[in-house]
Parts: C-alpha cells; sequence; structure tokens
C-alpha cells in the first residue's frame, strides 16, 4: 500500500529535534536521545519522516522562470520577475527556497543516521534507513550544488557537505571533495536500497540511486561512469519508456510501475504548476515562450501534452496542471524519469564521438513521442551536440534542467523580442554570474565562515 508522505510529514517533527532550515542554525527545541527514537520501528518511521521533506518545486519552478522556455504574461502580479529578468540578488526571498529545503533535507538525514547508530547494523530496517538518509544526504547536496555552484571543477567552490547535526560555521568546500562525498554517499547507499518498489516507485530505490549517480557524473564530465550508471539506473528496475499513448498517463500520474518514472513523491496538496498559472482564478504568471513552442513536429505528443489554451485563447503551460480528476495544479513530482537517462546516455555517446550510438538513443525517445519522426543529421560531432541539446530541451522541458543544462553548454540566452514583452530582459552572457544563483543573505548573514558567489558582494 501506498503511503502519503503528507501523512508522515509531521513525524519527523516528534521522533526528531525539531530542525532549523540553514545548514549551520541547531534547532530550537530539543528531544533527548531516550525519547526520540527507542524502537525499530520508531527508526523506521523517522527514514519515512526525512523522505517526507524531500522537495524540489524551486528547482524547477526557478529555473524555469530563469531560462527561454517562459514568457512573462500581461497578468503576471511580480510572481518571479526579479529571476526571469536575471535581477536578482542575495536578498531576493524566492531564491533561498531551495538552500533552505535541501539544508533542512540534510539535517533531517543526518539526526536520522546518528540515531540508527545506536542500533544492530545487521538489522534490514536498519540498514534501509541508512541507505534511504545517505541518498538523501547526496540528492540534497547535489540539488543545492546544481542551483549555487558554478560548472564542475575540481577546486572550484562547491557547498558545505555535513555528516552531523551541530553547531558549526561551516566553509564552501571545494567541488572535488563535494562530489566525492556525494558519490561515497550513493555508491554506500545501493546494497541496502529497495531493488524494487511495489507501489509505483514511490520509495527510494537501487534504480534512483543510480538515476543521481549518472545526474552527478553528467555535470562532471565523466561520460563513462554516466553510461554505467544510466543503464543500471533502467535496467535494475526492468524500466521503459512511455509509448506514445501513454504519455499523458505519466502528467496524469495514471501509469504503473515500471513505465517512465523511477522515482516521484505523492504531492497531495502542493501545487507545482502555480509556478506558471494560478489554481484559483487563471491569471497567467507566464506563458510558454513562442521559441519552446516552435521546436516540436506536428505530429510530436508533447506538445499537446506541454501546452495548451485557457478559455481566453492564451498560451498556458499544461504540464504540470493536475491530475486528470483533482485540485489544479496539483500532481506528483517526478524526480528522475527512463528518458532523462536516455538523454544522459545519448549526451555522453556525443562526447564520446560515438555519434551512431547517440542517434540511436535519440530515437529511442522519438519514436515514443513523435507518430512520425523526422530523421535527425548527426553525421558530425557539432550536428549531433545540436540534435542532442534540443531533444532534451524538448523533452525535459519544465523539469528543472534548461536553466542549468545552458550554463552546462556554457551557452548564453538569448530571447526574441516577442518572448520578451513589455521591455523584459532578453539576453544573458554565457559568462553572467547570474547563470550561479547567490548564496541567500540570511545565510550569509548568519554565518561567518560562507563565501558569497562571485558578482553578489558577501
Amino acid at each position: 500500500m501506498k503511503i502519503t508522505f503528507k501523512i508522515w510529514s509531521g513525524l519527523l517533527m516528534v521522533l526528531l529535534l525539531t530542525s532549523a532550515c540553514d545548514l549551520d542554525l541547531e534547532p530550537v527545541d530539543e528531544i533527548t536521545d531516550d525519547k526520540a527514537f527507542i524502537t525499530i520501528d520508531d527508526l523506521d518511521k523517522g527514514r519515512i519522516g526525512v523522505m517526507a521533506q524531500m522537495n524540489g518545486f524551486a528547482v524547477i519552478g526557478q529555473g524555469d522562470r530563469a531560462s527561454d522556455d517562459l514568457r512573462y504574461a500581461a497578468s503576471n502580479r511580480g510572481q518571479g520577475v526579479s529571476v526571469h529578468d536575471w535581477t536578482f540578488t542575495a536578498s531576493t526571498s524566492d531564491l533561498a527556497s531551495a538552500w533552505n529545503s535541501n539544508a533542512h533535507l540534510v539535517d533531517a538525514a543526518n539526526r536520522v543516521l546518528e540515531e540508527a547508530s545506536r542500533f544492530d547494523q545487521e538489522n534490514d530496517i536498519v540498514k534501509q534507513a541508512i541507505a534511504e538518509c545517505r541518498f538523501t544526504r547526496a540528492f540534497a547536496v547535489f540539488e543545492t550544488v546544481r542551483l549555487y555552484c558554478p560548472n564542475y571543477a575540481p577546486e572550484a567552490l562547491g557547498t558545505p557537505y555535513l555528516f552531523k547535526s551541530e553547531i558549526i560555521a561551516p566553509s564552501r568546500l571545494s567541488q572535488q571533495f563535494v562530489y566525492q562525498y556525494i558519490l561515497e554517499d550513493i555508491d554506500a547507499a545501493i546494497p541496502d536500497l529497495l531493488q524494487f518498489d511495489e507501489d509505483n516507485n514511490y520509495w527510494i530505490t537501487q534504480s534512483a540511486a543510480y538515476a543521481l549517480k549518472a545526474r552527478v557524473a553528467q555535470y562532471m564530465g565523466d561520460w563513462d561512469m554516466a553510461i554505467q550508471a544510466a543503464d543500471l539506473a533502467i535496467s535494475t528496475g526492468d524500466f521503459r519508456l512511455a509509448e506514445i499513448d501513454e504519455f499523458q498517463g505519466v502528467w496524469d500520474d495514471e501509469l504503473l510501475d515500471k513505465v517512465e518514472v523511477i522515482f516521484r513523491k505523492d504531492i497531495v496538496s502542493s501545487k507545482l504548476g502555480e509556478y506558471y498559472t494560478s489554481s484559483t482564478n487563471g491569471d497567467i504568471y507566464f506563458h510558454p515562450s513562442y521559441d519552446l513552442m516552435s521546436q516540436y513536429e506536428d505530429d510530436d505528443v508533447r506538445k499537446s501534452i506541454y501546452f495548451g489554451k485557457d478559455d481566453n485563447n492564451k498560451d498556458i503551460v499544461t504540464k504540470h496542471d493536475g491530475r486528470e480528476e483533482g485540485e489544479t495544479n496539483v500532481v506528483d513530482i517526478k524526480y528522475f524519469r527512463v528518458s532523462e537517462l536516455v538523454l544522459i546516455k545519448a549526451e555522453a555517446y556525443v562526447e564520446k564521438h560515438m555519434l551512431t550510438e547517440a542517434k540511436a538513443e535519440l530515437n529511442k525517445i522519438r519514436t515514443r513521442r513523435i507518430v512520425d519522426p523526422l530523421d535527425l543529421d548527426m553525421s558530425t560531432q557539432s550536428l549531433a551536440l545540436k540534435a542532442l541539446q534540443e531533444e532534451r530541451r524538448r523533452e525535459l522541458a519544465y523539469e528543472g534542467h534548461r536553466f542549468y543544462d545552458l550554463r552546462r553548454w556554457k551557452l548564453g540566452i538569448d530571447r526574441s523580442e516577442e518572448d520578451a514583452p513589455n521591455g523584459r530582459s532578453t539576453t544573458l552572457a554565457s559568462e553572467d554570474y547570474h547563470f550561479v544563483f547567490p548564496i541567500p543573505q540570511d545565510e550569509i548573514f548568519a554565518n561567518t565562515n560562507m563565501v558569497q558567489n562571485t558578482g553578489y558582494g558577501n
């Protein structure tokens, strides 16, 4: 039986110490160890509580607003405008939520890991709790790295990596060590994670861990690791891509296990689609960009699923507009999909100059999204890379990748005038410091060892 995460969201507050959001802050209220986790059953509920803290809306929403996939709407009343116009600063509150929620998640995972050390380390429940918390810690740190750190380079600034919940003022580590610790946590977690989730991919499995490893390897440019991890993510859980007639079901949360979605979170009331259109009065905050909509062939099923029209015939983003039956804009968040892993493999093959293999991977997706797909010209390295980049944009639109992909590829943003109405910003150069979000100002104030990102001041 699927357990709705919302039911367990308060358990961590009862079984653990009440957690602060910032990486360096200690909780205000404290429950002593002898009252927090008395039995292994308590520990099991605690690890479920950790999973309940997983989020990801801000990674998607803020990245979309800053990218070239959205167009400012006249009914926007200020929602996300500073991010969309790249005028944000360290004090922009919209950009603090991802930092704070992931810091909270790291802290929650570390608390359960500390409690787990008091129990029999050979007990299966204890081993699963430790594995899931190590995965969750790696996941949270990497999400923070994606938003708040420059492209991977061993000596470039990363983030803190905390292994305990304690009062400290952590410094930013080099990316070499941050990525090393992320991979160590993933690899340590894999053997004790579930091999398969019978509850439609709502639990952390080995496939989810391999998927995270593939994404990390992609950002590192370790293409052999990326291919191997992507293959294992798909094969370990025996996953497959959704077919054309199934793809709508992915976004309506109707598909059965092993189809497309590798790991998701059951969303009860939070509204991912609210980043684009209001669920209360239908006000449009951001339209899909004309440029993005023009990238799809007419018989591409994604075109009718990702985009639509409101009652006034205005373009809207419909990818996250809700289930067929249920509240508007309420839909599961899909952390990892098979198509992302296929695209990671394709990019890896392009980078390894294996263009035939890269084309085969892209065609796996295109034949399952387009009724009669056009043939791709991938005869040269530059053409293959362009095809990969365009297909990745089409497939993963509004899933929290585009803005960060443009930074990885060292490409700037150049919005057309029609995609930048009312004098909105049009151009963000590839070397512009706004491609890396600022460390939130509250974190800078709270932690004297925290170094701000270039361009924002400390």
